[in-house]
Parts: C-alpha cells; sequence; structure tokens
C-alpha cells in the first residue's frame, strides 16, 4: 500500500448493546424473578462496506444521524476494530474526531500541547519546534499558561484543532469538528485544510454541511442504515441524498410522490417529471462531437405526470474522471416557472464552449426547489471535444499572446 491509502474489505461492525432494564431488576427481584434479566441486543453499525481511498483524494461521508458515519471514521482511526472484514490503511493518522480528547483540565494549555502532541507521534523536540505555529492558530493568548480548565469551549477546540493539525499526516480524519467554532475560526480552518489537501494529505470527513461538502471534496459516500446507498462525485451523491431527504418529508403528502430508484446509481427521482431525452445539438444537428469554442445548446425533452408549480431544470458537466466542469440551473439564474404540465422542451444555448480537448459527460435533473428530484439522470448524455491541441487542464478559452519575442 502507498501512503495515504485507505482500504475497506467488506466491513461490518456490530455493537451489543444491553437491553432496557426489567421492573424487577433490583436485587430481590433478580433473585426471584425470572424475567429480570436483561437480554444483550445486536445492532449493527456497518455492513459489508468496500471502499478504497486513494493518496491525497479528499470523501465526504454523508447521511443521516445514525447511518454509520462516524464509526465508519472511527474503523478508518483504528479506534475501533470491524466485527468482520478487514480496514487497511498506510501512513500517520490524525483524528479529528473528539477535539481536546485526553486534555488534563488540572494542567497548562502548554503542557497538555506536549502531552497530546507526543501522543500522535511527534517528539518531543518535534512538538516544541512547531508550537509557535500551534499558538498562532490556536489564538487563546496568556491562556497557553494557564490550566485546561479554565478555557472556554471555544479555546478548548481551537487548541485541540491546533494540535491536530501541526503532525502533518498522511490521512486526515475529520467529524464534524467545524460545527463548533464561530465564523473566524472555522474560516482559518478551511483554509488550513485546503494547504493540507494541496500537500496530497488524504481526507476523509463527515458533516452535515452538504455545500461545503460539495466544494471541498473530490468523492462523496452516502450511508444509510450501514449500508452505502451512493458511492461517486461529491454533487452526484449531495443530489442524491437531498432528494431522499425530500421525499421522506414528502412521503406524507399526497400532492408528492416518494423518490424511487429508476436505475441504480445513475438515475432516481419521484416520477412526477420525466425526462424523455436530453440531446446536445450543434449546426442545427444532435452532435456528439464538437470542437472547442464551438457554439452548441442542451436540449431536454420532458413528460410531466403530475403536474407541478415548484420545480428547477439542471445541469452539471463532468469530465473523463467524474471532475465537475460546471453546473447551472434555472433557479439561480433567477428564472421563476408558473406551472409544468403536459410535454415539452427546455434548452440551454451556450455561445461557446470553451472546453479542453477530451471526453465529457452531463448530468440532467428537474427537481423542486428544496432539492426532491421529480428526475436526476447522471450521464444522460456524453459530448467529445476536438482541438487541433491537447492542452492540459479542462478548460481551453480563446486566447492570444502580446510582447513575445518571435523568431524573424
Amino acid at each position: 500500500m502507498k501512503p495515504g491509502e485507505v482500504l475497506f474489505e467488506d466491513v461490518s461492525k456490530v455493537f451489543r448493546l444491553k437491553g432496557r432494564k426489567g421492573r424487577h431488576e433490583t436485587l430481590k427481584g433478580a433473585l426471584f424473578s425470572k424475567s429480570g434479566r436483561r437480554k444483550a441486543v445486536d445492532f449493527q453499525a456497518l455492513a459489508d462496506i468496500n471502499m478504497a481511498v486513494e493518496p491525497g483524494e479528499v470523501v465526504a461521508v454523508l447521511g443521516p444521524n445514525g447511518s454509520g458515519k462516524s464509526t465508519l471514521l472511527k474503523l478508518a482511526g483504528g479506534i475501533f476494530r470491524p466485527t468482520s472484514g478487514r480496514v487497511r490503511t498506510e501512513g500517520r493518522i490524525t483524528a479529528l474526531i473528539e477535539l481536546g480528547a485526553g486534555f488534563h483540565p488540572e494542567i497548562t494549555g502548554w503542557e497538555n500541547v506536549i502531552i497530546n502532541g507526543m501522543l500522535l507521534g511527534l517528539s518531543r523536540r518535534e512538538v516544541e519546534q512547531r508550537m509557535d505555529d500551534i499558538l498562532e492558530f490556536a489564538g487563546i493568548g496568556d491562556f497557553i499558561d494557564r490550566p485546561v480548565k479554565t478555557y472556554s469551549s471555544g479555546m478548548y477546540v481551537r487548541l485541540g484543532f491546533a494540535v491536530a493539525v501541526a503532525v502533518d499526516p498522511d490521512i486526515l480524519l475529520i467529524d464534524e469538528v467545524l460545527a463548533v467554532g464561530d465564523e473566524a475560526f472555522v474560516a482559518r480552518c478551511l483554509d488550513r485544510l485546503a494547504r493540507m489537501r494541496r500537500r496530497g494529505v488524504t481526507m476523509i470527513l463527515v458533516t452535515h454541511d452538504l455545500d461545503m461538502a460539495a466544494a471541498f471534496a473530490d468523492r462523496g459516500i452516502y450511508l444509510d442504515h450501514g449500508h452505502i446507498i451512493a458511492d461517486g462525485p461529491t454533487d452526484q451523491v449531495v443530489a442524491r441524498y437531498r432528494g431522499d431527504v425530500a421525499g421522506e418529508r414528502a412521503e406524507g403528502e399526497k400532492s408528492r410522490g416518494s423518490v424511487r430508484i429508476l436505475e441504480e446509481g445513475r438515475r432516481w427521482g419521484t416520477g412526477d417529471v420525466e425526462i424523455l431525452n436530453v440531446e446536445i445539438w450543434a449546426d442545427g444537428r444532435p452532435v456528439r462531437l464538437l470542437p472547442s469554442g464551438g457554439a452548441a445548446d442542451v436540449r431536454v425533452t420532458y413528460r410531466v405526470h403530475r403536474p407541478v408549480d415548484d420545480f428547477v431544470f439542471g445541469l452539471a458537466w463532468h469530465g473523463a474522471d467524474g471532475t465537475l466542469v460546471s453546473g447551472h440551473n434555472t433557479d439561480l439564474d433567477g428564472l421563476e416557472g408558473e406551472l409544468l404540465e403536459g410535454r415539452g422542451q427546455v434548452s440551454c444555448l451556450y455561445s461557446s464552449v470553451p472546453l479542453a480537448a477530451g471526453s465529457y459527460t452531463l448530468d440532467v435533473a428537474i427537481h423542486a426547489k428544496d432539492g426532491l428530484a421529480y428526475d436526476y439522470w447522471c450521464q444522460a448524455s456524453k459530448l467529445q471535444v476536438t482541438a487541433p491541441v491537447q492542452w492540459p487542464g479542462i478548460w481551453a478559452p480563446s486566447h492570444s499572446w502580446k510582447g513575445y519575442p518571435e523568431k524573424k
């Protein structure tokens, strides 16, 4: 294995929970009542998890409370052992799960930093060499020389985070720690995490902040009841999760259908509105090839099975490796609809498509403003962009040079 790699192979985790106390569970009841004992109950937190995280990859783990997200993170960090299967990691791991866990309230912040840094694998000299950076990031001033029991909860968290990220890990595990700080602290944390990401640190983060997950992570994993529901590009997984959440809210409403799976991993929605066809047109005809910079439009043909007055049409372009290239929808562009019914076609017009040569896929969705998917279709269409020069990257804007001393 390479440093920074994380591998789950058929991993399951079962916790044995004690049953509720019976009303006779006293000394006398235990002696004379046959029903006084508590029966243990098995709770399966994770079931048959298979996933591989590559070095330098940033993965967001999403799902409702109790879905197994924190259990997965603790298995990756070696805090829990799997009931069955195998978890393999390579390299130094830092877990931002319970910041400040292990801080002793009676000794100073300085002494706690030394002890925690050494527990995380640094030598005392290494901790002392990084102390200035730790103190600058934590921003607790003279409190560093006072007992930790005098700290506010915010100071406690800031110091714990500063120590954890000073270790320079190969793998960083993050469990909702950004939900406890103020706005300025969160901004500093995100900046530090972004710099660690550029250095190639592997990150697995558990969060309920879907916008942050979509912006920060390369890949999303959606867990529910211990099972992986979706695994893929973050924006697709976030859209699937939002659709499921909105569908659960709508289950009791007769006016809205519940989300159903149309094609596992690629298409889902209530079916109130159905996408019939998606085509990319150029020069008056459907195309699969387009020269870089050429004009094109995407035409979405739909049929409404149940009229809706809350609807958004959206598109998302992806590169061959799943990287989100661009995403836009009618709501973000300020369009307001009245009633969607019958059958029709909506087009998105591009005066220029300045993409570098390569293969691209297009996701198309029709959904409510709260995220409830009527029809969300991943890889609904494909496009091969051509160019005389194989430019690196994905953006190939029209450009020219000035001031270059050309050969005469």
